[in-house]
């Protein structure tokens, strides 16, 4: 009897145990990609200035609603000031894993020629960060 009880206790340890670590998943960006077509079959980080970008960001263990926003930013382009591109951030809201894709368009004139930097950050719905993905980019 006494050892019934403890396989008993032992049992439902095991099973509490588990459904804390499920209601406890980390929500995650397990990737970004970034690329010339909107599904990002090549990836790509050396851009023409005429190419739109297009990102596909994967979001993985997310139990509930979430925040993925994207962004793209300056980073050494000769006469531009380093920092977000104004007008080119944008914030999906998915209801748990999934995939947000982004698409930024070059400007009439074409994206100035030096390196830029794409950022891709993980929110719960409280808007509290969970990660945070870049990759950067190059005009020649």
């Amino acid at each position: 009897m006494f050892r019934t009880k403890m396989n008993l206790t032992a049992a439902v340890g095991l099973l509490l145990a588990a459904v804390l670590a499920c209601n406890f998943s980390t929500a995650k960006l397990s990737s970004i990609k970034v690329g010339k077509d909107k599904a990002v079959n090549t990836e790509a980080s050396t851009f023409e200035g005429s190419d739109p970008v297009y990102v596909v960001a994967t979001v993985s263990n997310a139990p509930g609603k979430v925040k993925v926003k994207g962004r793209l930013l300056i980073e050494d382009v000769p006469g531009q000031e380093a920092g977000p591109v104004p007008g080119l951030a944008k914030t999906l809201e998915l209801d748990g894993s999934g995939t947000a894709t982004y698409s930024f368009t070059p400007p009439p004139n074409g994206w100035p020629k030096g390196k830029y930097k794409i950022e891709v950050t993980l929110m719960d719905d409280s808007g509290a960060q969970k990660d945070q993905k870049t990759s950067s980019i190059t005009v020649p």
